[in-house]
């Protein structure tokens, strides 16, 4: 992807100091990101020189990841309330695990607000076995008003 430093520079506090504190890359014509796929790397090239990006259910976590890993706290911000209004069953537990890595408060808080409201149909998904061990033991300990509900086997 062909773009300019001072741009990127300019757009983020990652290459600025990348490019601007005499690091190794600064002196180089070409920095290799091996982190972020080249269908991410546009998208945030286009974010850092338009400021527009769009934000979809298949490349939010890619761009959570890149945004967090750039310092780019204005689209993380964008991403994690994408995220938040896409919180369903069969992702929730995903997008716990993907909160918690991230660090995102809100979405965090969201997605495990929205585990105990939906508690059975979020156990009908495949991808319950993701779910950590803490937050299965925090379910098992907070939600008695569901318990002759379900049976875990």
């Amino acid at each position: 992807i062909f773009c300019h430093k001072v741009i990127l520079a300019g757009m983020c506090d990652y290459f600025h100091r990348m490019f601007l504190t005499g690091l190794f890359e600064s002196g180089r014509q070409e920095v290799i990101m091996q982190e972020i796929s080249a269908a991410t790397g546009l998208l945030l090239t286009d974010y850092l020189y338009t400021g527009q990006i769009e934000i979809t259910t298949l490349n939010a976590q890619d761009l959570l990841a890149a945004s967090d890993m750039l310092l780019l706290g204005d689209l993380k911000q964008k991403v994690e309330d994408f995220l938040c209004s896409h919180i369903e069953p069969k992702k929730c537990v995903s997008i716990i695990n993907l909160a918690r890595l991230y660090e995102t408060k809100t979405l965090f808080a969201d997605a495990k607000k929205y585990f105990h409201e939906h508690l059975i149909d979020i156990f009908d998904e495949k991808e319950i076995h993701v779910l950590q061990e803490e937050d299965l033991f925090e379910v098992l300990d907070t939600n008695t008003s569901q318990e002759d509900n379900f049976c875990l086997t």
